[in-house]
């Protein structure tokens, strides 16, 4: 009623009426017009005041209109283009001095204005403009022009007989001046009713900010309310108008979240009419072992479900109000954005909250490894599939000494190329997974150490030590055997418990043979682990006779005195008396003395032999000895 009141006294207040204005010094003539807007038509409609006569031809006035126009006598209508103030003067050439009037001339402004739409085809102008002061408005339907002063007043309501567009002009005005301003021209709908304004996405931009967007129509004002951590306690946040999104700021969307409504408000009637309610997500994103949770508060009210977005992608939809993300690996960024998805389609759109995945696992120690003795020793290991890394660490340690580092490896292997069976290096494997994760210490991985000797019999008595780096042990042991040119001449298999065995086979034609021993493991895919290669050389053992009877008599093995060995290429015999004279030479192992010398036969007695052999390994060797002849009576 307040309102209705108000606006009826500005339809009271009158029209601005034409005056006519008297010059300023001497009040000889008179104009239509001095102040109006560009371009202002100005004319001298008397120039007698005074009774000095009216210019005419044969008492001829000059009038100079002061904006640099040239001066012109009896000309009485002038057109000023530009804003500007300027000084008309009027000489009667039969006077003495010229009278003379200001005029101002302002800028042709358009006025800006405001229409709001309100129910029964009432609509309601507020003037925005302030440089006229007044201004007239025009609602283009019959109805008389309003005109209403400049500031807080220039407000006036209409109500138009039916709906649909309408034009409406307003023009400003002057006190004291011409009605020649342009008018600014707005087109506004009738409408019956007030249709309720629609929210329909609800975004959280950052940290103190959400934008809204909603359908709505021109010309209607919208009030857009919010209500903290609830939907039902709204206060005013914004008035809103010509626009379909609004942004409101100095919110704590991390901290609350936030319910809005949209009225579409009639001022002709104080009334509103709602829109639907949209509400912002309170989510929080927190990092466990291995898994990442997410959660949320909102008002559920209205709302189907949940849809939950990854770094941008579809994650899961539920109905639930957490989602946890088990699907992470360790010091990898994920960022989570919730999407409220309302029955009536709206949606609303929580601000991201991005966390960093982390894994507190221990990593698997490194348990299975298998060494292999070349001219260093190779180590590869096995390590758990759930656990990654870039890079291991291993280690070595001497007998009963500390482990220290050696070396990194980024796979599974390495070579230690300062490996000694001496050393009794054993060695362990340490490594970091990707989660930055050390893993315990793992197994103790010792090569096996092969020693080997030769026995008074000229047998290979091999020793080694046990195998340890895996998990499940040892399964067996082979020995291989290997002549020397390399090919496997023998193959022995031993129980796990064994760590000695004498090879007792001689072969008059292998002097020197390797060895090596092979460890099968338990567990299958291991690979076998190898020792340290070992030579052994045999000796190239004399046989002789300390006594022969070379007298025809036999047996046939004493008739001769000869020399006998293993492993000999190369031989020399060479037989002396006791004075040291020299009775036989050979070079044929098969060719022994016969106990003479120069065909005839030697006296019983102790005489001495010398042996110069090379072995089948290329050794020479002098041997040196006696040997008794005998003759039976």
């Amino acid at each position: 009623m307040m309102v209705r009141f108000f606006i009826g006294i500005l339809f009271l207040i009158p029209i601005f009426v034409q005056a006519q204005y008297v010059s300023d010094l001497f009040g000889r003539f008179q104009v239509d017009e001095r102040k109006g807007c560009a371009p202002l038509t100005v004319t001298i409609i008397d120039t007698d005041l005074q009774g000095t006569g009216p210019c005419t031809g044969t008492n001829p006035c000059d009038i100079s209109w002061g904006d640099g126009s040239v001066q012109q006598q009896n000309v009485f209508t002038h057109v000023y283009t530009q804003p500007g103030t300027y000084t008309l003067r009027l000489l009667h050439q039969n006077v003495g001095a010229p009278d003379e009037i200001q005029i101002v001339v302002t800028p042709n402004i358009q006025p800006t204005f405001n229409v709001f739409t309100c129910s029964g085809n009432e609509v309601q102008v507020r003037v925005t403009d302030t440089n006229y002061d007044a201004y007239i408005i025009n609602f283009n339907d019959g109805s008389p022009e309003v005109q209403v002063p400049k500031g807080s007043l220039a407000t006036a309501n209409h109500t138009y007989a039916s709906s649909g567009n309408k034009n409406i002009s307003v023009r400003g005005k002057d006190v004291n001046a011409d009605d020649n301003c342009g008018s600014n021209t707005q087109i506004v709908e009738a409408l019956t009713t007030l249709p309720a304004p629609f929210i329909n996405q609800l975004n959280v931009i950052n940290a103190d900010r959400i934008d809204l967007n909603f359908a709505g129509a021109n010309n209607i004002q919208y009030r857009l309310e919010i209500a903290t951590n609830n939907n039902t306690s709204f206060q005013l946040a914004q008035t809103i108008f010509n626009t379909s999104s609004v942004s409101v700021s100095n919110l704590r969307p991390d901290d609350n979240y936030y319910c809005f409504r949209l009225g579409a408000y009639d001022p002709c009637n104080n009334t509103t009419n709602y829109s639907n309610i949209i509400c912002s997500a309170n989510v929080d994103a927190t990092a466990q072992n291995n898994q990442n949770q997410v959660s949320w508060i909102t008002h559920a009210a209205g709302i189907t479900n949940f849809t939950i977005e990854r770094d941008g992608s579809l994650l899961t939809t539920t109905a639930g109000t957490s989602y946890t993300d088990n699907a992470v690996v360790c010091r990898t960024e994920y960022c989570y954005q919730l999407v409220s998805n309302y029955t009536n389609g709206s949606q609303s759109s929580s601000l991201a909250k991005c966390v960093t995945a982390f894994s507190s696992d221990i990593p698997t120690p490194i348990t299975n490894a298998t060494a292999i003795v070349t001219q260093g020793v190779e180590l590869t290991w096995q390590q758990d599939p759930a656990f990654q890394t870039s890079l291991y660490r291993i280690f070595r340690k001497s007998g009963g000494a500390n482990a220290e580092l050696i070396g990194q490896s980024g796979n599974l292997q390495f070579t230690d190329a300062n490996y000694t069976t001496e050393g009794e290096f054993c060695y362990h494997v340490g490594y970091t997974d990707a989660c930055n994760n050390t893993a315990p210490t793992g197994s103790d991985i010792c090569p096996i150490r092969l020693t080997g000797t030769l026995t008074p019999e000229n047998y290979s008595s091999l020793t080694w030590s046990v195998y340890t780096g895996w998990s499940a042990g040892v399964n067996e042991y082979r020995i291989e055997k290997y002549n020397e040119q390399g090919s496997l001449i023998l193959t022995v298999t031993v129980t796990p418990g064994t760590t000695s065995f004498i090879d007792t086979d001689i072969d008059p034609t292998a002097q020197v043979n390797s060895y090596l021993i092979k460890a099968v493991a338990n567990e299958a895919g291991l690979g076998e682990a190898v020792s340290n290669e070992i030579i052994l050389i045999k000796e190239p053992k004399l046989f002789y006779p300390t006594a022969f009877t070379p007298d025809g008599q036999g047996p046939t093995q004493n008739e001769t005195f000869m020399v006998f060995g293993q492993f000999i290429t190369t031989f020399e015999m060479r037989i002396f008396n006791r004075w040291g004279e020299l009775l036989f030479v050979s070079t044929d192992r098969n060719n022994g003395w016969d106990g003479t010398y120069r065909g005839k036969e030697q006296p019983e007695g102790t005489y001495v032999f010398t042996a110069t052999l090379v072995d089948l390994a290329g050794r020479s060797f002098n041997h040196s000895g006696s040997v008794v002849l005998l003759r039976k009576k």
